[in-house]
Order: structure tokens, then C-alpha cells, then sequence
């Protein structure tokens, strides 16, 4: 072996010994990847935690009103029992409750065939009605019955999810996510752009988005000094007098599917296959939402993460 070959063996020898193995990992980069793993996973928990926070609103209310009308219903139910009885009482204590005493007390056979036909028409129509609203009553009874189960089931739902919410930011602070101050998230722009406000109610949807940039982030809030993305979203097009449920999964499916070359200021862009985040687009590539705890309501470029759709709400 002459010396020059000796020497690139050393030399070989040195790369190979310098060189970092193949199973090496770098653990910041994995603490950082299990933290964005993890952020998402909060979003999607919260924004059902929403969905269920709303159903719940609902159920509420249709038990209420169910409970408004169950009072009133109960009391036309013992008015006509009431009057059935008196009905009753009054012609056994007149004696025509047996059609010996109708035929001496009338004053002709026709007569008294007139008397039986009439009481009996009486008796018919009373008890029909009774019936009828004791079926009305048992349905109130059996709805309120059935929303009382499903309000139940929401309960634990949410309760669930609390829990899981819990679990996952405990995860957050223990992989460094934790923040007592707020701050632009990474990638939000500060270049001084401002959007064009129509005079409609997607300009009025974008205006008041502007306004709310730098507000905290707060889960499930929905202004007026917080909001989540969706909660961001939903009040953005409340300004504009159209109504959106607060949660992006919802409002994806109550949006206009629109594609990507035809996106115009006010439009939602859904964000992640889950469907868990949602922005609103503001023109010139940007949208605005409101992007996780611990950062403030800000301006960013349209592909700052996957997109899963985009949708216009309907105010025409």
C-alpha cells in the first residue's frame, strides 16, 4: 500500500467515525413535531367540544319549550275531565241517565229518541276530545322523555372532552407549549396591508375580522375580547347578519362549496382533514383566524397549513 492510499483511508476513516448514525434524532425537532401533533389534536377536541356545547344549547331549548307546553296541556287535560265528570254527575242526579226515566220525563216517543240521541252525541264528543288530548299530552310526555336521554348523553359528551382537553394540554406544557404571554403566531405579517371593505355583507365580514386582530385566543369564546377560529368566524359573518354554527366542521357544511380560483374576500378556508380550524379569507392571499392558546388573532398567508376546502356563506 503506497502513502497516498494510506492517507484517504485515514481520511475515509475519520468521515465515517465524524459522521452522525442513522438512527440518530434530534430531540428538538421531535419535542417540536409532537407539539404541533399535539396542538392540533387540542383543536380538533375543542371544536367538538363546541359542536356539543351548541347541541346541548338546543336540546336545552326545545326542552324548555316542551315543558312550556306540557303545563297548559295538562291543565285543558283536567278541564275536560273535570267537565266530563260534571256532565256525568248532573244527569245521574236528574235522573236521565237511564233511558226508563228519558222516556217517562219525555213528551213523545219521538221525543225521547231526540233526548238519547242527543246525550249519547254529548258523551261521543266529550270523550273523543279527552282522548285527544291525553294523545297530545302522552306525545309531550314521551318527547320530553326522549330529549331529557339525549341531554344526558351531551352532558357526558362535553364531560369527555373536557377531560381529554385537560390531558392534552398537560401534554402541551409538558413539551415546552405552555405560554403566559400571548403572541403573533409564527408566520403572521405585520407589513401594513389592509383589505378592500366592500359595501355588502362580505365586506362587513371582513372588516370586522381587521378589527379583531390581536385579540387572545380563548377556546370556545366568540368575542367580544377573545375567540377561537371558529368562534372568529361565526362572528365575523354575525356582524354581517348571517348565522353560523360555532364549529368549522359545521360551517363547512353550511357554506357554498366554492374552488380556489374563485375565492373573494369573506369566503372560509377550512383547514386540516378533520376539518378543525377555519379562517376567513381576506384578499391578496391572506386570511384571517384566530390561530391557538397562547397566541393572538392574526394575519397570515393562505397555505400556512393543509386546506381541506373552502366555502361561501350564503347572503344574497
Amino acid at each position: 500500500m503506497n502513502l497516498r492510499s494510506a492517507a484517504s483511508l485515514v481520511v475515509a476513516g475519520l468521515i465515517v467515525l465524524g459522521a452522525p448514525s442513522a438512527g440518530y434524532a434530534d430531540p428538538a425537532a421531535d419535542r417540536q413535531r409532537q407539539l404541533a401533533t399535539a396542538w392540533q389534536e387540542l383543536e380538533g377536541v375543542i371544536e367538538r367540544y363546541n359542536a356539543v356545547r351548541d347541541d346541548l344549547r338546543v336540546t336545552d331549548a326545545r326542552l324548555a319549550q316542551v315543558n312550556s307546553r306540557l303545563g297548559p296541556m295538562q291543565a285543558q287535560v283536567d278541564a275536560a275531565q273535570r267537565d266530563t265528570d260534571d256532565t256525568a254527575a248532573a244527569l245521574y242526579r236528574s235522573g236521565a241517565v237511564g233511558s226508563t226515566a228519558v222516556l217517562i220525563a219525555a213528551s213523545s216517543p219521538e221525543a225521547w229518541m231526540d233526548q238519547l240521541a242527543l246525550l249519547d252525541q254529548i258523551s261521543r264528543r266529550r270523550a273523543k276530545a279527552l282522548r285527544a288530548l291525553k294523545a297530545a299530552q302522552d306525545a309531550l310526555q314521551s318527547e320530553k322523555t326522549e330529549l331529557s336521554e339525549w341531554y344526558g348523553k351531551q352532558q357526558a359528551q362535553r364531560a369527555e372532552l373536557g377531560q381529554r382537553k385537560a390531558v392534552i394540554e398537560a401534554q402541551v406544557r409538558r413539551l415546552g407549549g405552555g405560554t403566559q404571554t400571548a403572541r403573533a403566531p409564527s408566520g403572521a405579517l405585520h407589513d401594513g396591508w389592509v383589505p378592500v371593505f366592500t359595501d355588502d355583507a362580505a365586506g362587513r365580514a371582513v372588516r370586522f375580522a381587521y378589527s379583531q386582530l390581536g385579540k387572545v385566543y380563548q377556546w370556545g369564546a366568540d368575542g367580544p375580547n377573545s375567540f377561537d377560529c371558529s368562534g372568529l368566524t361565526m362572528a365575523a359573518w354575525k356582524a354581517a347578519g348571517v348565522v353560523l354554527p360555532h364549529n368549522a366542521a359545521r360551517q363547512k357544511q353550511t357554506v357554498r362549496p366554492i374552488r380556489r380560483d374563485e375565492l373573494r374576500p369573506g369566503d372560509l378556508v377550512f383547514y386540516y382533514k378533520d376539518v378543525s380550524h377555519v379562517g376567513i379569507y381576506i384578499g391578496d392571499g391572506r386570511v384571517i383566524e384566530a390561530p391557538r392558546a397562547g397566541e393572538r388573532v392574526s394575519m397570515r398567508l393562505l397555505d400556512y397549513a393543509p386546506i381541506a376546502g373552502y366555502g361561501r356563506p350564503d347572503y344574497t
